[in-house]
């Protein structure tokens, strides 16, 4: 139902407020229950929907969805007493908390938390909460009003207050970013971790579908990279289980099921070893991969020192202050790539051994190959001071 009402002269123009109430003949709210959200919403003729929106893990949602108002500023609510209310002052005033985009010309005015909480209150207690907006229209700014109709909420409230009381206290959106960090050769989960899957096992046993597909940061980074995520993937997937969650609904491959909740596992022993060619004298983008994501690794979580260790292969027409030389270089190669990646310099140590410490023969390519290298080892140990 649509009433125009004229408000009065606005800087250079008249007002227009278009009040938008629902027929009290044909009130009434939708009750709509999923395992994961609950929502009671009344539709406004005319105009759009207003609904009370509770999903799991996420405070209460009031909003009105306007289905063709492109352009809403100003936008508040208030609770006022029903029509026939005539001893009952209005409430309160307050902004909403957002104008959100809804569909192509569409816009959703919402309040949540305890602003949210209050109004399911007043609506419960018979009071006709009112949105009020304003939009540009022409030279002006024109106003509209829309309440909020308590008739017949009695009859769905209950059902939505159950289930309400039934949604878990977490959800989907709270498992979009599950990154667990490892130290070197670290197998076993910290007690945090094991904790947030727990929630997540819960979550899904409660949803009865979903895949959890855990990944690998450093894929692609060497065997012993692959090696280490087997045995952390294992650890997931057997605390997992133990957890409830079916085998089949964990996966290190690809996942079929949906929804998807990715699990990415970071260590770092794909990222300690860089072997350089003979007559190599830049990084390879294979190499700054690598590197890159050793930065992130370290910015991220690792809190001590690194050491890194540069070697040369020995050939018999170098003399082994220029082997020294060459082992320095490549190592202070790769320090200034990490420095220019945001890792403190003064967290980094530079150690070169020319052809010392060989691994393999120098008495082929191969041997050769493997001794030109420069190794990073990680030392716990943090710098003094440091909040890292």
């Amino acid at each position: 139902m649509r009433i125009w009402i004229w408000l009065g002269l606005l800087w250079s123009g008249w007002v227009a407020a278009e009040v938008y109430q629902p027929s009290p003949l044909t009130a009434g709210w939708r009750l709509e229950q999923g395992k994961l959200s609950c929502r009671l919403s009344q539709t406004v003729e005319d105009l759009g929907t207003v609904a009370f929106e509770h999903r799991a893990g996420k405070p209460l949602r009031f909003w009105l969805q306007l289905a063709h108002e492109p352009r809403v500023v100003d936008a508040g609510i208030q609770i006022r007493p029903a029509p026939w209310q005539h001893r009952y002052l209005p409430g309160r005033r307050y902004a909403v908390d957002r104008i959100e985009a809804a569909g192509t010309l569409g816009r959703r005015l919402v309040v949540e938390g305890p602003v949210a909480e209050q109004m399911l209150a007043a609506v419960h207690a018979g009071r006709f909460p009112r949105f009020d907006y304003r939009r540009p229209w022409g030279n002006v700014l024109s106003e509209a009003q829309v309440s909020v109709s308590a008739v017949r909420f009695w009859e769905r409230y209950p059902d939505f207050q159950d289930c309400r009381a039934k949604l878990p206290p977490y959800g989907l959106d709270d498992f979009t970013d599950l990154r667990y960090y490892f130290r070197e050769r670290q197998v076993e989960l910290p007690q945090a971790a094991r904790t947030r899957l727990s929630q997540l096992a819960d979550l899904l046993r409660r949803l009865g579908k979903g895949q959890v597909a855990v990944r690998n940061v450093t894929a692609g980074t060497g065997k012993a990279a692959e090696s280490w995520f087997r045995k952390r993937f294992l650890r997931v997937r057997r605390w997992l289980r133990s957890q409830g969650l079916a085998a089949n609904r964990i996966t290190a491959g690809r996942a079929r099921g949906k929804p998807v909740v990715e699990i990415r596992l970071f260590g770092p022993e794909g990222l300690r070893l860089y072997h350089y060619g003979r007559r190599q004298s830049r990084l390879t983008a294979a190499q700054r991969r690598r590197l890159d994501l050793l930065a992130r690794y370290v910015n991220e979580f690792f809190p001590g020192r690194l050491v890194i260790h540069g070697y040369s292969d020995g050939a018999r027409w170098r003399s082994e202050r220029t082997n020294l030389a060459l082992s320095r270089r490549w190592a202070e190669r790769i320090r200034d790539y990490l420095a220019g990646r945001g890792v403190a310099p003064q967290r980094m140590t530079v150690k070169a051994w020319g052809s010392r410490h060989r691994v393999a023969s120098n008495l082929t390519k191969a041997g050769q190959a493997r001794n030109r290298r420069v190794r990073i080892d990680f030392d716990e140990r943090p710098l003094p001071g440091a909040g890292h």
